[in-house]
């Protein structure tokens, strides 16, 4: 069974790699701390200025009159393998000793997760390594319940429901709903109540009961106040409602004990709904298709 695993978190635009033995974080490495904090901002700029940028920066300049760029910093692809290179390096340790190797598989930033899923996947077929794919929401939920039962406010008697949201744009969310429970031995079990959906903003919201303990980095600010005080929900510290390395690998280690067991062939992030481009060109080949008609 697994006792170290190489975890991949890629759900959001800030990304992390950690080592994760035996439910405990060895180091996590983020791509924030891994970027040279003297890289340039991802600032609007005087188009004309050409100076060199560091490895994996793109400037992307606007069009019409009054030209500006717009300096952004390396995205997974060019961040995730240095970054497990590093996380490897600085905790002594290798590819042969990796028993398991875990990635979020969504929901998230679509262009992210099929970064992160690629790279474990070829990691996991090069190395003979056992492969995870990990529901960004349930880890969430997984989080949240570690942190309630670890608390005071619960003991193992209470069963949780737990709601994780991540901001799906447009008005929506991803969102998922879950029961956990701790038993005498302290092991945490979680149970999918309701599927993972891309749900609107409204529509969520009214399906909330009180004491409902809400989690994930969808949460706007402004919405804080009514969830506690009107809803009577629990809400995470904010600190605490995003996903993490760590989080997938503790997550991943706890599946593959039980059995749980993935393709290195099948496993392919999960995206909930089309992504943009995808749905402008089903429009586009729509209304060529009303067109020929």
């Amino acid at each position: 069974m697994a006792s170290l695993t190489l975890a991949i978190d890629s759900s959001s635009t800030v990304l992390s790699v950690a080592i994760v033995d035996n439910a405990h974080s060895v180091l996590e490495l983020n791509s924030i701390q891994f970027l040279d904090q003297s890289n340039p901002q991802p600032t609007r700029s005087n188009a004309g200025d050409d100076d060199a940028l560091p490895h994996g920066f793109v400037r992307k300049r606007s069009k019409g009159e009054g030209k500006t760029s717009r300096i952004f910093p390396p995205g997974a692809s060019t961040l995730l393998a240095p970054m497990i290179r590093a996380a490897l390096d600085q905790s002594g340790f290798n590819f042969g000793d990796i028993d398991l190797i875990a990635a979020t598989k969504g929901p998230g930033s679509f262009t992210s997760l099929r970064a992160g899923v690629v790279t474990a996947k070829t990691i996991a077929y090069a190395t003979d390594t056992p492969v995870l794919g990990i529901n960004t929401l349930e880890a969430l939920a997984f989080g949240a319940a570690e942190l309630s039962f670890a608390s005071d406010s619960h003991d193992h008697a209470d069963q949780l429901r737990i709601r994780p949201v991540i901001n799906a744009q447009r008005g929506q969310l991803f969102s998922s709903y879950y029961q956990a429970l701790s038993d005498d031995q302290s092991r945490l079990h979680l149970k999918e109540i309701s599927s993972s959906q891309v749900t609107e903003f409204e529509n969520w919201t009214s399906s909330i009961s009180k004491d409902d303990i809400i989690t994930g980095p969808g949460i706007p600010n402004a919405l804080t106040s009514e969830l506690t005080t009107q809803l009577g929900c629990k809400l995470m510290n904010k600190e605490d409602r995003n996903c993490s390395a760590s989080l997938i690998g503790r997550l991943a280690e706890k599946k593959h004990i039980a059995g749980e067991r993935e393709s290195h062939w099948k496993l392919q992030p999960i995206y909930f709904r089309p992504s943009t481009a995808e749905e402008t060109f089903n429009r586009k080949q729509a209304v060529k298709a009303s067109r020929s008609d």
